[in-house]
């Protein structure tokens, strides 16, 4: 027999693959399905009969609020087409994987509109893709997020959830390259995390609601933006052609972040060869993004009240370091990480009378406005007693009366050194305060012990208020470090664990004494629940040397 061409009967190949076809008019809601359509749904004679509406009980709440919004989309000319994977409940009381694809018709311009298409059996499609749910489809989505939603639980501001958006724990599960992340601030979006190639830094970190871009779009529309090839998204975007120099990004997804009704900000996730995004990839995403989205709810005013408590803490330090001839200091503060409340940290650094520095460094009881303002108070009190030039123990011995005056049944720590940096002669008193650290030119950390008294403010009647001091000599290179006890302490630990793992960041920092300051606070302050504030103050006499800081006597 010769070759011949097989016959093609189209609708015998739309039914042996079990595609059907369905017409809906959206004015009257009439909807008209073939039989391997109603196949598809599983739909008996006597529940359809002819209306779209008759569909409903048949599909998913979430997958019909889907279909919904893709053909409100469709109406309003937003899409030219859509194509979805929804659920469709079976009489066995299995459900069954469905793929439809609708296109808007009309017959003339301007006329009656239509929406035509094709629908089937999508078993097949989802057995083998990742992305798609998990064979028990009552599965939260999520579960393959579940590290990274545990991280986003324990965020306790916008950049930590940032960090969690650019981890692994995010970034496999979605099968995704990047993430970048912008917040919704007094009506402009405020990018968190920027993902553009490195020549691109010029990437604009603030911008107006109405500006067009792909994240304040989603933003203002609440309706999510799908690109799978870069003609689609330069065709929408060209002013962002320049942004894509050496991004080889070639798909995203733009979601919105809603919480409770309100805008929060954007998402845009940015994929490698993916050609299409099917409705496990949108329910997967979708979770996702209502979980960042309640994340940078909960921690945006968070920041916003720990940038107040910071602001009005360190209105109350100094606002300027004296220079120091001889040597150099650094001073940090960092406001507790954990609530949002002011605390009583402080330093201070004044030049004396003699040309010698007076140095303290204190803590007043409490974490709220009365101890920020106590520790204001006390500050200029103290500096001024400094600047009279008394020494230690008269200087502790004036501060803690003046805040025994107060009647604020409040009380405070505070150590006080006068230092020579030309001599590196050291005088200096401790009330109640954490004793400081010295590390030596070589690297080597001792923990100094000074003589002392009692905290300050204590009422006279309990007794002893004297407070001796310690004289010492500071070698050229070495450093002096005072701190507050938010460096040290942690609930339930130990405080002599926490003072080795300060002396073991003092000893193994930096050279450079700010950057020496950063490192103290990043290794120690660093962590999501830090509940108390700190502060520290350094000091170094110039030069190097190897003559260690000796105690030459104590004076009652």
């Amino acid at each position: 027999m010769g070759d011949r061409e097989p016959r093609l009967e189209p609708g015998e190949a739309l039914a042996a693959t079990r595609v059907g076809c369905f017409a809906w008019d959206p004015a009257t809601g009439r909807l008209t399905l073939d039989p391997v359509a109603r196949t598809v749904f599983g739909l008996l004679p006597a529940e359809f009969t002819g209306l779209s509406s008759d569909l409903r009980p048949k599909i998913r709440a979430e997958d019909w609020e889907l279909l919904s919004g893709l053909s409100a989309d469709l109406l309003s000319g937003r899409r030219n087409a859509y194509s979805a994977y929804f659920r469709v409940h079976l009489h066995d009381g299995r459900s069954r994987w469905t793929h439809a694809r609708g296109t808007l018709v009309r017959e003339r311009p301007g006329g009656a509109a239509r929406v035509v298409g094709v629908i089937r059996d999508a078993t097949l499609d989802l057995a083998h893709t990742a992305l798609r749910l998990p064979a028990e489809e009552e599965q939260d989505p999520l579960r393959a997020l579940g590290e990274g939603a545990l991280a986003l639980a324990r965020a306790m501001s916008v950049d930590e959830v940032a960090e969690v958006l650019g981890s692994e724990t995010s970034l496999r599960p979605l099968g995704a390259k990047a993430i970048s992340l912008g917040v919704l601030e007094q009506g402009r979006l405020q990018m968190v995390r920027t993902v553009v190639s490195p020549g691109s830094s010029d990437f604009p970190a603030k911008s107006r609601l109405a500006d067009s871009l792909p994240l304040n779009d989603v933003v203002r529309t609440n309706s999510p933006l799908f690109f799978t090839s870069v003609h689609s998204f330069l065709d929408r975007y060209p002013g962002l052609a320049r942004y894509r120099v050496g991004f080889s990004a070639t798909a995203a997804a733009f979601l919105p972040l809603m919480d409770e009704g309100q805008p929060i900000g954007a998402l845009g996730v940015f994929y490698d060869d993916r050609s299409v995004f099917s409705f496990a990839d949108h329910t997967l995403m979708t979770g996702w993004a209502k979980a960042v989205a309640r994340a940078v709810h909960r921690v945006v005013p968070l920041d916003r009240s720990r940038e107040i408590a910071a602001a009005l803490q360190n209105a109350m330090l100094p606002r300027r370091i004296p220079r120091t001839p001889g040597g150099l200091v650094a001073v940090r503060y960092r406001t507790a990480r954990k609530g949002v409340r002011v605390g009583g940290d402080w330093y201070d650094a004044v030049t004396l009378p003699d040309g010698g520095l007076g140095l303290a460094i204190g803590d007043v009881q409490g974490h709220d406005t009365e101890a920020a303002a106590l520790m204001g108070q006390l500050r200029v009190a103290m500096a001024a007693y400094a600047a009279e030039g008394h020494g230690c123990d008269t200087v502790l011995g004036k501060a803690s009366a003046f805040l025994a005056q107060l009647d604020s049944d409040r009380f405070a720590t505070c150590q006080y050194l006068r230092v020579a940096l030309d001599t590196g002669e050291v005088q200096a008193a401790n009330a109640g305060h954490p004793p400081p650290l010295l590390r030596h030119a070589d690297g080597t950390v001792d923990v100094v012990r000074l003589a002392g008294g009692p905290p300050l403010g204590l009422p006279a009647e309990w007794g002893r208020t004297a407070y001796p001091y310690t004289t010492a000599r500071l070698a050229p290179g070495e450093t002096l470090l005072l701190y507050s006890d938010g460096l040290v302490e942690k609930p339930g630990e130990d405080f002599d664990v926490g003072l080795s793992r300060l002396a073991a960041a003092f000893s193994g920092g930096p050279p450079d004494l700010e950057e020496l300051a950063d490192h103290l606070l990043d290794t120690l302050t660093g962590g999501p629940h830090a509940e108390d504030d700190a502060a520290l103050l350094m000091v170094r006499r110039d030069g190097a040397g190897t003559t260690a800081l000796q105690p030459l006597g104590r004076r009652d």
